[in-house]
């Protein structure tokens, strides 16, 4: 028997550490599969039954990285040490809890325990069982809140650390007398090489304890190398040569704040899972013993009766039993026009109910319903998409050891053969500092910070810098169709009128709608009002559940009108004869809605979702560069492709729901092995922004698409797509071309370092030559970011 389950896992900083946690876990005897994300921050194992919570956990932390975990904080009723010892005894041994501290003192008890692996409440329970009673005071501290502290951290070590190296490199570049001064330097670069930057130092080490290298690795021994090196020159050489100080500052501040930026990205995709859980009703009402009771959601069962009234969100997944209800379900459809229900009718939690009243018969709560299913086909697609390993992360795997392997050599080199410590010693130290990755780690951070500009001067909005390297190989784009490809607002496209005249049915109807809260309601006000119609005061009216409404008003001529406004059911259930319809093919999969005038049919009113006026233009360009487009609606069948003929889309998928948005998407991206991208604008595209290599959010759209998405189009709607595409293309050509220019410095560089031509005559390389080739790599490689601002797109 297996089973999987989820660890978070704090610490990793970039796709080598993720990698690293994958592969010591993966070597676990019965662990079947392991998946680390970096984003999300979890590993996904697959374990048989002898493998122990506890023995992956010691895995984890031996690798250098600590788990994700939640507090609990208790007050005991009653404690002695006996029933502490009983507590800590018992309650230890459950799998996922890993600390218990009782307090006899206090009367508290303090539980740690792993959120994915073990549930409050089931802690809770098993206290209960022991007999002992508790309470809670202080709710546990949520992971959200976890990663937010994490992220204030990363943001105040970078203050200070921009505070620290301001002046080392103000002193070192314009030469300003007292910060010039070597002492100084030493005084304002210490905090930032072993406070601000231990975390880099500290990784580093684990990767090398493990016999592997990364991005942490470079900029710990560059600035270790250029520290040492400007201290033991400071302190034995009064003739005060150059130092490198401002070199190890100005990294690790760089670094830091590519890393904030990160830090930045995964708040915000927990923002986007917070946001969904607080979508869910927090209580229901519900019918027990002939009694209306408000209780907490968590204590709703499955067959209770819910009552759920006009404007009030569905608590429960179930069935209406009694009443009828115009239902706004957008956020798992996506079909921005409401739905009428009934009884039989299947409804769903976090919906809204904008008119009349219903019960529903709960038959799915808590975990087991829609909405909870959301919230975890988010979670598992960030968990199961790969991270962006990034160029200059793959590059430096091979780096670091080849210029360790060097300097080694060197000092072997020159100390067996040459016989002169002092000699060795330098040349070794010469060979770290010019292969100092400050070049290296301007890279990639410089042409992204350039492209992120330019990218928000066109109205896009990238949350994920890392994607930016990824969008120019996307070989099929997924996009959602209401408020992507249409304005996802319901528009009157054409009114088919009959024996009155116009005017006076649009003033008639405009006023009979002035009140409703419905969408279709306000398409129509909204087309009269364009007209020029003048809208008057109802004398009454009256909405009729899950069908329109009836209303009485006065028309130019100051005759009252009996008016009702409505579906084709709510036309023949008052006897009322149906006119024949317009026979245009535009118009078949319109919603239409019919206005009675004194008993009699005077208008039907057809209204669509529009098409966005880019849509047709951007679909062609996006065509043009060979990437496929791909329809996923909730919409029906002849919605979905009437809208793909129009645009010319071959392929679509209609009426699909969140959780098969994202099998679909995930099918190609993990099946057929394509580079996937996902256009959506709510939370039923959610997932499938999630599970797609690079999700793209519109930026009318709601919160929970714009939080778990890559990039944000803030402005334009889909005309962003091509300029990010080619921006995507320029900025992975611009990092390549960096990445020669650090190296090409230090292919020279190295060699003559290590002492090359002195071997056959030359000189050894001046410290002084090795600044300046430092800088040269460096004003090259970020000479070279700036030229995305005005590269052509």
């Amino acid at each position: 028997m297996t089973r999987t389950i989820e660890i978070p896992i704090k610490g990793m900083t970039c796709a080598a550490c993720a990698a690293a946690v994958q592969r010591a876990l993966s070597k676990v005897k019965g662990v079947e599969n392991a998946q680390v994300n970096l984003l999300t921050e979890k590993a996904t194992i697959t374990i048989t039954e002898d493998v122990k919570v506890r023995q992956l956990i010691s895995i984890v932390r031996a690798t250098g990285y600590d788990i994700g975990k939640t507090s609990l904080y208790l007050q005991v009723h009653e404690i002695d040490q006996d029933s502490a010892r009983l507590i800590e005894e018992k309650i230890s041994q459950i799998e996922g809890v890993i600390e218990v501290k009782p307090d006899i003192v206090n009367k508290n008890l303090f539980i740690s325990y792993i959120p994915t692996v073990i549930a409050e409440n089931k802690i809770l329970s098993d206290i209960k069982t022991l007999g002992i009673k508790v309470k809670k005071y202080v709710d546990a501290i949520s992971d959200y809140e976890e990663k937010k502290k994490e992220f204030a951290k990363l943001k105040r070590d970078l203050i200070i650390s921009l505070l620290f190296a301001i002046p080392v490199f103000s002193g070192s570049m314009f030469h300003i007398p007292f910060l010039r001064d070597g002492w100084v330097q030493l005084i304002f670069t210490t905090p930032v090489q072993f406070i601000t930057g231990w975390r880099f130092h500290r990784l580093a080490f684990i990767a090398l304890k493990h016999g592997s290298t990364n991005m942490n690795s470079l900029v710990s021994i560059g600035t270790n190398a250029a520290y040492f090196y400007s201290l033991i020159i400071l302190i034995t050489s009064p003739a005060m040569p150059h130092l490198y100080f401002e070199t190890s500052a100005v990294i690790i501040t760089l670094i830091l704040f590519g890393r904030t930026l990160e830090e930045r990205a995964k708040a915000k995709t927990s923002e986007a899972i917070q946001r969904l859980i607080q979508m869910q009703p927090k209580t229901a009402i519900v019918i027990r013993e002939s009694k209306e009771l408000e209780i907490a959601i968590d204590d709703v069962k499955i067959g209770d009766i819910v009552i759920v009234r006009q404007s009030e969100k569905i608590p429960v997944d179930g069935t209406i039993n009694e009443g009828s209800a115009s239902i706004d379900e957008s956020m798992i459809t996506g079909e921005s026009i409401p739905v009428d229900k009934g009884v039989e009718d299947k409804v769903i939690g976090g919906t809204i109910v904008l008119s009349g009243l219903i019960k529903i018969k709960a038959e799915a709560i808590g975990k087991e319903s829609m909405l909870s299913q959301i919230i975890k086909l988010i979670q598992d697609a960030q968990t199961h998409k790969p991270p962006v390993q990034r160029l200059a992360d793959k590059i430096s795997a091979v780096f670091v050891p080849t210029v360790l392997a060097i300097a080694v050599l060197c000092f072997a080199l020159w100390f067996f053969f040459g016989n002169d410590l002092s000699m060795a010693l330098s040349n070794c130290i010469a060979v770290l500092i010019i292969a100092c990755p400050c070049a290296l780690g301007l890279a990639t951070p410089t042409a992204v910070m350039v492209a992120t500009g330019r990218a928000a001067s066109n109205g896009i909005l990238l949350r994920n810098v890392e994607k930016l390297e990824e969008v120019n190989k996307i070989e099929i784009i997924f996009s959602d169709k209401t408020g992507t490809l249409t304005i996802g607002k319901p528009e009157v496209k054409e009114v088919q009128f009959f024996d009155m005249k116009p005017e006076k049915v649009l003033h008639i109807c405009g006023t009979a709608e002035k009140y409703s809260e419905h969408p279709l309601a306000r398409a129509i006000l909204r087309h009269c009002m364009r007209q020029g119609i003048i809208i008057n005061e109802p004398l009454n009216f009256e909405v009729i559940t899950g069908g329109g409404l009836s209303a009485k008003v006065k028309d130019f001529d100051s005759i009252e009108r009996e008016v009702l406004i409505g579906s084709e059911k709510l036309i023949e259930k008052h006897r009322i004869t149906l006119p024949q319809l317009f026979l245009d093919k535009e118009l078949e999969t319109a919603t239409r809605v019919y206005a009675a005038i004194d008993k009699k049919v005077e208008a039907i009113f057809y209204i669509i979702d529009p098409l966005r006026d880019e849509t047709p233009e951007i679909i062609n360009e996006i065509k043009k560069m060979g990437i496929e487009m791909i329809i996923l609606t909730g919409d029906n069948e002849k919605t979905a492709r009437a809208v793909a003929l129009q645009l010319g889309i071959e392929r679509y998928f209609a009426s699909v729901l969140p959780h098969e948005k994202a099998r679909i998407v995930r099918r190609f991206r993990i099946e057929e092995q394509k580079v996937v991208g996902m256009i959506g604008d709510g939370i039923n595209d959610a997932p499938a922004l999630a599970e797609a290599n690079v999700g793209i959010a519109m930026g009318g759209g709601t919160d929970i698409a714009i939080h778990t998405a890559d990039i944000t189009l803030i402005r334009g709607g889909l005309k962003g797509i091509p300029v990010l595409i080619k921006l995507s293309k320029l900025t992975l050509k611009t990092i390549k071309e960096n990445l020669f220019w650090a190296f090409i410095y230090n292919i020279i560089g190295i060699p003559i370092a290590a002492g090359v031509l002195y071997v056959f005559g030359g000189p050894l390389l001046n410290p002084m030559i090795a600044s300046l080739a430092m800088s040269l790599s460096s004003v090259s490689v970020v000479s070279n970011s700036l030229r995305l601002k005005t590269r052509k797109l």
